[in-house]
């Protein structure tokens, strides 16, 4: 799988009738279900993650560099899978290879928890969404959608940004075309009643995979916290 072909299978084609979101969703509950019972599989974590590749087109072209960055990790971790087959091997090999040191910039294992930190992001914006949604029809206090990617991401990623990266990201994020929740609903072929099923459907999801990812990292006396 090249570079070209993980970001071209998040890209939107005009006019399509995909919905990203419900395709997110319905991964990441497979793959959730999966390791109550069994490790997890890089493929089948990349497999679902992909979908994730189609949401950046939506943010506008301050968000390219995002959409790559996110695909190289992917990739990395699609690579991996050809000697390491599950989440558990490849932090193995890490700390063969690097000892402690797995939270170093280019280990497989740092980008698995950046991956895992990008469900967590959208975790947290679809909590917000469905909180927008109820305030919408009680006539409340209505926020953008910028202004709630800007709260998810003060919530996850931001402690771990310097400040220029942080200014970086507002700025991109100010930056966004769609700006109210029922239009971005609209753009990915969801009305606020389905994206509401399908966004509760990916926080259990989310919910299940990333303390798979948590606990993984602590049973070898680590934390994901970096």
């Amino acid at each position: 799988m090249a570079l070209e072909e993980v970001q071209q299978v998040g890209e939107l084609v005009e006019g399509e009738s995909r919905r990203p979101l419900a395709e997110y969703a319905s991964e990441l509950d497979a793959l959730s279900r999966s390791v109550q019972t069994s490790p997890l599989r890089l493929k089948a974590l990349v497999r679902a993650c992909h979908h994730a590749l189609a949401f950046f087109d939506l943010l506008g072209v301050e968000a390219a560099f995002w959409k790559i960055e996110y695909a190289e990790r992917l990739l990395d971790l699609d690579r991996a899978a050809g000697s390491v087959a599950t989440a558990g091997d490849l932090l193995d090999a890490d700390l063969a290879a690097a000892g402690r040191n797995v939270a170093a910039t280019g280990t497989r294992s740092n980008n698995l928890v950046r991956v895992k930190r990008g469900i967590e992001l959208k975790r947290a914006l679809f909590h917000l969404m469905l909180g927008q949604i109820q305030q919408q029809k009680n006539r409340g206090v209505v926020v953008s959608f910028d202004g709630l990617v800007a709260m998810a991401y003060a919530a996850v990623f931001a402690r771990h940004h310097d400040k220029n990266v942080q200014s970086t990201v507002a700025d991109s994020i100010c930056a966004i075309p769609v700006k109210s929740v029922s239009d971005f609903f609209a753009t990915i072929n969801e009305t606020d009643e389905s994206a509401a099923a399908e966004m509760h459907k990916y926080i259990e999801a989310a919910n299940g995979v990333i303390s798979y990812i948590d606990e993984l990292f602590a049973s070898r006396g680590l934390s994901s916290d970096f």
